[in-house]
């Protein structure tokens, strides 16, 4: 590797970053020069680069830089392990945006033609921002299992589910809004339609039930409820419960 050495604003120059920015990592303990001139002037080399792509890179993926300087006390100094470890994190950071991406399109799915639920779109503003909160609700089981089948879940199944959720929502929001009775056969198949599809999520896994059910409940819950009030989503709670009563 080259080792000439490059005045700070040349280095700056050199891995796009302002001179402020490597004024404050040598100042923080990030990234110190390689040597200094005999004036005071900092002189920064390739090798210094690597290691500012190792910060940039960290940045990127959400760590803070007092986290970034554990890191630097832990990982290993060769190159190629340093770049395989950063290239898992990106896999990472990757599956977390393809996660988000998903939430936007069930969001959009979800929204029909009436005027939108402001209070639903904000409870998926706190998903996206925290994209694995729904992780603190289940077992480590339960999170591998998920995460496996995510693998293979793909913005088409997301967009599918989401439409066939919407339809689901829809009927139930007109129901009320109708003001059918919870244990009418209209509502009933909207409450069997329900059911199927939390069925297909959880495929009869307990860990699984048991985790969306804590999600559900929990007083700050990290799932939107695209129901608008407490008197509607008290409708479909009841229509759900008169057909487990029924059918389960």
């Amino acid at each position: 590797m080259d080792h000439s050495c490059y005045p700070t604003g040349q280095f700056a120059k050199r891995a796009g970053v302002t001179v402020r920015t490597l004024r404050y990592y040598d100042k923080v303990g990030l990234l110190k020069p390689t040597r200094l001139t005999p004036a005071g002037h900092r002189l920064y080399t390739d090798h210094d680069l690597v290691r500012l792509q190792q910060i940039l890179a960290l940045k990127f993926l959400g760590f803070s830089l007092e986290q970034i300087k554990h890191f630097f006390s832990v990982l290993p100094t060769n190159v190629i392990e340093v770049l395989q470890l950063q290239k898992e994190m990106m896999y990472e950071k990757r599956r977390q945006i393809d996660k988000v991406i998903q939430t936007l399109e069930q969001a959009c799915n979800v929204f029909d033609d009436q005027d939108p639920d402001w209070d639903y779109f904000l409870e998926v503003i706190r998903v996206v921002q925290q994209p694995d909160s729904w992780k603190q609700y289940y077992s480590e089981e339960a999170i591998r299992k998920l995460e496996e089948r995510g693998k293979n879940y793909t913005s088409e199944d997301a967009q599918r589910d989401a439409k066939r959720w919407q339809e689901v929502i829809s009927g139930f929001k007109k129901a009320f809004a109708a003001g059918l009775d919870p244990g009418s056969e209209e509502v009933q198949a909207l409450a069997k339609k329900h059911h199927e599809l939390v069925q297909e999520f959880t495929q009869g896994d307990p860990g699984i039930t048991e985790g969306l059910k804590k999600m559900y409940s929990s007083p700050g819950r990290q799932c939107p409820n695209p129901y608008g009030s407490q008197e509607e989503h008290g409708y479909v709670k009841r229509a759900l419960a008169l057909y487990r009563e029924r059918n389960l």
